[in-house]
This record gives C-alpha cells, structure tokens and sequence, in this order.
C-alpha cells in the first residue's frame, strides 16, 4: 500500500497557546512611562508628564530612516533581511484555510473561516526553520533599531483595526516571554483616540492625525518604542486621564517571533466550537511593507549548479510558505525543467459544517486561498522557465461519506495519516463531475499564465485494507453496487477478504479493473476537449501490482488498468516505487524499472520516474538509495527523473551527488560489449568482485570495460578526496 509524504497539519502553537484577542495585557506588570509621545496640540505644550521622554520623528519619511547602528547598506534584492516578505509564514487551525502571497513590497493574505475557533497567524520566525541549510537566513533576535511601515486594507470576514475584538500583534521572546501589541495605536493616521483627547497627546510622537479607518491606513512599528497594554492612558475613577500602568515597553532585543493573527468577526474561543454558516471569505493586503534601520542578516548565498534531477512538491506540506520562498529555493538548489506539484488531500478544496460535519463543497474545486497561493506559484514558474505537472490525487479528508470507497461490511477506505483521508470511488457519479471541475480548473490556471496544462492522476487504486484481519477490499460503495447490477444485472460477489480466490469471479474483478481504468480515460477525454494541447497521465506504485510478497492476487488486477493505461493512451507515463528503497529491497527497485516497458509499450523517452521519500529525518540514510535510484532512472534513459519531495529535501538538506551514467543501462544481454562510464566526479573507481570500491581499493576509471560474462559493477564516484557514492551496474549476459 503506499503512503504519501505526511501532510503538515500544523495546529498552530501560536495561535492555540500565545495569542489573544481581547484585551491586550503585558506578561510584565512593570510600570513603564510612555515614550515618544507629543502633545496634541502646540496650544496645550505643557500638558505632556514632565518625565516623558519625546522621540521627534516624521512617520511620513518613515521609508527614508537609516540608522548609524547599521554596519551593511540593504540591498534588498541581494540581502537577506529582517522581516524580508517572502520569508514569512501563514500558520492556521485546520477547519479554516489561509494562504500569503507576496509582489515586490505588497504582502496579501487570502483565507476563509469557517468556525467561530478558528485562528490565522501570519509570522516571521527569527530562526529560519523552513529552509535547506545552505540557504536559511541567520538567527538575529534582536530588533533594536529596526522599523516596519505598511498600508492595510481589510475586507471580508475579519475585525476591524479599531475594533474591541481585534486580534493584538504578538511579540515572543526567547525568555518565554509573550507580549500583546494593540495594533491600532500603531496607525499613524488614525482620528484622534478619544484617550489621545483626554490626555492631550499623540501616540507616536509627532503623529498628523488623519482619515485612516478600521478597514485601511498606515502602520508604523517602531521597534525601540513598543508598547503592550490597550492604550497608555485610562480613564480613572476622578475623571482624569492617568498613565495606564499596563502600558508596558517590550524588549525587543530577544525576540523570537512575531505573529499578526487574524480572526473571524464572530471568533469566540471561550464558548464550544460552532460551525460557521458558509465559508467566509477574507483578505489582508499591507501594502508598500517598508523595513529600514538594522535589518541586514546575511548576502545571498550563491545558488548550487544546475542539474537533471527534477523536483517534486506536496502543497499539503508547503501551504504555509508564500510561493515566492518556495520557487526561489528550488532555483538556489539547481532545479530547473519540469516540477510535480501534488495539489493534495486536504486544503485546496472548499468546505462548510453541514449537519455537525466539515464537508467539502463540490460547486466549486478550490478555495480563495489556494487559488490565490497557487496561480502565484505557477506565475512565478512561468518567469522561470519550469514547466508544470498537476498531480490530483484519488484520496481527500472531507469528501462526502457517499463518495467512499467501503469494505463489505461498511468500513471506509482510509489512509494512516492524520486528518484522515478517504479513498473515492471510481464509479460515484458526484465524484467524477467533481473529478472533472478540478482538472479543468487546474488546467485554467496553466493557461492563464502561459503554461501548456498537464495533469496527472495519483492514487488511481481500490483500496485494501491492509492492517485489518484479511485485508478486506474496498470495492462496495453504494455506487458501485448499484453499477454492477445495472450492467450485470445481478449483485457483486462479496469478498471478505483480498487472499480470497477469484475464480468463477473474475468478471467482477476485471469489470473493477476496468472501472479504474475507465476513469482515468473520463478525466484525459474531458481535459483533451477543452484544451487540445494538454496532456495527461497517470502515476503508478509499481510495488502495488508487481509485489507478490505483499499485494493479494485480486488487487494487482484491479490496480493495473492495462488496457486503458497501455501506450500511446496517456502522453507519457509516470512511476515510482519508494517503497522499496524505504525497505532496502534494491532488487525489487531494479525490477520495478523495467515493468512499464514490458508491460504497456512506453518508450523510455515517455516515461518519468520518482525517486523517494525519507519519511522521517532519523532515516537519513535512505537518501543513499534514493542516489541510487535517482541513478538508475538516468541509466534507464527516462524523459524525467524526480526525487521525493521538497520539504523532505530542505527538511534533510540533501543535495544532489555526483552520478554515473553508464553507456548500458543494467539488464540482459544477448551480446557482449564495452561499457563506458561518465561522470561529474573528479575520478571514478570500479570493482568487478562484489567488493565496495574506496579511496584506496579498486581499479581507477580510465577507460571502457569489457563485459564478456554476466557481472557486477560497483562504481565509486570521488569528489573533493571523499567518496560522494557508491552505484550498482548488473549486466547478466545470455550468450554462450
């Protein structure tokens, strides 16, 4: 059975364990005097504390501030910096979906809520922990002498600026301290705060009172004169204004991260979760985001060399980081040519609660979120020359129940990760028309941004249930009961178990292979009509059908469509087969190799493979197989070889090794030849008696083998005085 790359499903510690949304208070209850305060009026100079200390600044030159304290002039197109835009991060409870973008110096944020606890926080981390090591921004924590302007715009279902529930931005330190920054005291064009009246001074110093709103106006934050508390002044029992002493400054020299959450209008964590009654859609824009003062991390690394190895991705994984950091990383890494997205399982599509349940919403294929987030990505691979796969997949968490597959006895077809997923059912009417919505949709985006759509089927299985006592099938969904008698005119056999024999049963299972098969052929046909040009394909586990150590008899029927999945029917064919490099069965990898050939008449130029996953970072040392298959797939001479899957990629920071590329790719042979190796290493060092070669055992490279007999090549590429790895050439020679 295979697994998928474990979805993120970030919870959002923020926001679950930091954040409030009421009033704001100090972790500090030090008294602390207000800073850069003027007076409202010149005609009411002497009605400023004599102890105030008031800091003379124009927040309309804010863009132009420098500060002597910098030692690096910001370049922002070569530097890394400080609350740089594309480094930031949009985390979020799962019922809702949000996403960011960024443009130049505009940073948007696209979400819908759909509970009344449902939380967003948009934040910027001091330690980068979402990068590959070679290219994270260094660990500063302290903001002194650093300013952030920008201009909002709020619409849809969020709070106003001013408004008493109004999320407080959060300010956490590397003590454990958590601060609350009431953000409307920050908008520098505001009216003139009734506390502002009553005390007869401005906040920040030197402010120009203006028309800003709820809904839009500018936002200074000046890192050496923030304050946690509601308001510096309040009202007391007299009548008078007096200094609030919850107005507390925040030391910003160790600050871990900062976090701008965002909420619905009828947010309340204090009562049971209810559902919303649709999903409500909104959106933060701060515009001309602006950071000045000490700011500079670190210059731009230099990017690595360019290679063939392809990328892979999984927006399930990577939802929370704007499209920009993504795609710029995959260049810094040498990626180039075609990238597979796996749009995923769980939050591209739309859903509301309906009867007590999150369900998704067919009417529609996505979500203003993903929409959003997702033609920003493809824009951004357009400029740079990538080319597009969209992987669907046949899994999803919030599916209608009437859409799963099910054992005989009821039980849902699912998948062990968490949120559950629930594999659909080929035959379900309202799985198909919605099938067909999300191709085409995603085929729209490619052409809106210039790309030719090419769409690719995952998970394209019935589902055995393979930790249950008989590995019960899952082929008795309502729908397919129905067909079957329809066409067939009588009821399906009921297999109990997959170990069960098929005989006198096989129509069944072929009309089952078919029904797989056939829905792949639906999705390339709709896809083809609307736009001629697409292509379309399938992604096959082959360990799903070739395996007999594991796959029951009946379901490496039913998961193998040949007919339909035969050459030249889909435009080229995708597999992968990572199983086997988890498990260290290399033997079953190289067998996994040559099975589409054989057995539906791709050419090698027609065929992509993938390579991967490390499912968790303590398994490092699968990265070895997956060099060697990677390796493999090069030898084979397919059109594309991928490795599985960015966030496991930056999550280990592995990089691509030095490979060898072998004349023949290994296999059988009815004659003898010379083998010829190259490669990007400084040298390579071979063995022909089983044994591993290394820097002081084994012959040098240096000129073409001799394979007169069946053999095995072990070939060590050398870069740098170190062995990089170590590959495997198996030639069985069928001649006297």
């Amino acid at each position: 059975m295979k697994v998928k790359s474990p979805v993120v499903y970030l919870l959002l510690l923020l926001c679950m364990l930091t954040l409030t949304v009421t009033g704001c208070t100090a972790v500090s209850n030090a008294y602390a005097t207000p800073e850069s305060m003027t007076p409202i009026s010149e005609t009411h100079p002497h009605n400023a504390a004599p102890d105030i200390e008031q800091e003379r600044w124009n927040p309309e030159h804010a863009a132009l501030l420098t500060h002597t304290s910098m030692t690096h002039p910001v370049d922002f197109n070569r530097n890394m910096y400080k609350l740089q835009p594309k480094y930031l991060i949009n985390n979020f409870s799962f019922d809702m979906m949000a996403a960011t973008v960024t443009e130049g110096h505009d940073v948007v944020t696209t979400g819908n809520f759909r509970t009344t606890h449902d939380l967003s926080g948009l934040s910027w981390e001091t330690e980068d922990l979402h990068s590959h090591a070679d290219f994270k921004y260094p660990t500063n924590p302290d903001f002194s002498n650093v300013q952030l302007s920008y201009t909002y715009q709020l619409s849809g279902d969020v709070p106003d600026m001013n408004a008493g529930q109004a999320p407080a931005l959060t300010i956490e330190t590397l003590d454990g301290g958590i601060h609350y920054v009431r953000l409307w005291n920050y908008v520098v064009n505001r009216p003139v705060d009734d506390w502002e009246a009553g005390s007869k001074q401005v906040y920040p110093a030197n402010r120009t009172p203006g028309e800003a709103t709820g809904k839009r106006g500018q936002v200074v934050l000046s890192f050496n004169n923030l304050y946690a508390g509601w308001q510096p002044y309040v009202y007391d029992n007299s009548g008078r204004w007096v200094s609030n002493p919850d107005w507390v400054k925040i030391p910003v020299h160790n600050i871990k991260r900062i976090v701008w959450p965002f909420v619905s209008q009828s947010y309340d964590a204090s009562t049971p979760k209810k559902f919303l009654p649709g999903s409500n859609r909104f959106e933060i824009r701060m515009s001309n985001w602006t950071v000045t003062g000490d700011t500079f991390l670190r210059s731009e690394p230099s990017s690595h060399r360019k290679h063939n190895v392809r990328m892979t991705d999984d927006y399930d994984d990577i939802y929370h980081l704007t499209p920009e950091r993504v795609v710029s990383e995959y260049i810094k890494l040498g990626y180039s040519g075609s990238v597979n997205m796996y749009v995923g399982a769980s939050h591209f599509y739309d859903k509301q609660g309906i009867d007590g349940t999150m369900t998704l919403i067919d009417e529609e294929p996505f979500n203003d979120a993903f929409t959003q987030w997702y033609s920003n990505y493809i824009k951004r691979l357009k400029t740079h020359h990538f080319t597009l796969i969209h992987s669907i997949s046949m899994e999803n968490v919030d599916a209608p129940a009437s859409w799963w597959q099910r054992s005989w006895d009821g039980t849902p077809a699912t998948s062990g990760w968490m949120p559950t997923p629930h594999f659909l059912s080929f035959t379900h009417s309202e799985v198909q028309a919605y099938y067909k919505k999300y191709t085409l949709g995603l085929a729209q985006m490619s052409v809106d941004h210039g790309l030719k759509p090419v769409v690719q089927l995952g998970e394209p299985w019935w589902w055995f249930m393979e930790g249950t006592t008989g590995q019960p099938p899952t082929f008795y969904d309502e729908a397919t009961k129905a067909l079957y008698k329809k066409e067939k005119g009588k009821d399906m056999h009921v297999f109990k178990s997959s170990h069960d024999s098929i005989e006198e049963h096989e129509d069944l299972i072929h009309w089952l292979q078919d029904k797989n098969g056939d829905f792949a052929l639906m999705l390339r046909d709709a896809l083809k009509q609307a736009y001629p040009q697409a292509e379309f394909t399938v992604l096959f586990f082959t360990p799903s059908v070739i395996d007999k150590d594991r796959v029951p008899h009946m379901m490496s029927i039913v998961n193998f469509p040949q007919k339909q999945w035969a050459y030249p029917n889909l435009d080229f064919f995708m597999l992968e087969d990572y199983d086997y490099l988890i498990d260290d069965q290399m033997e079953k990898h190289a067998e996994s190799l040559r099975f589409v050939q054989a057995q539906l008449g791709y050419p090698e130029k027609r065929i992509h493979y993938f390579a991967g996953f490390v499912p968790e970072q303590d398994q490092r040392w699968i990265w070895n197989n997956i060099n060697r298959a990677i390796n493999n797939g090069f030898n084979q001479r397919f059109q594309e070889v991928y490795v599985w899957a960015y966030a496991q990629i930056k999550r280990d920071s592995w990089t691509p090794p030095d490979f060898v590329l072998a004349n023949r790719p290994s296999g059988p042979y009815v004659e003898l030849f010379d083998l010829t190796l190259s490669s990007t290493a400084d040298r390579l060092v071979y063995t022909i008696d089983e044994s591993t070669p290394t820097l002081t055992h084994g012959t040098v490279y240096r000129q073409p083998i001799p394979i007169n007999q069946s053999t095995r090549l072990r070939v060590a590429a050398i870069s740098g005085g170190s062995v990089t790895e170590v590959y495997d050439f198996s030639y069985k020679i069928e001649v006297e």
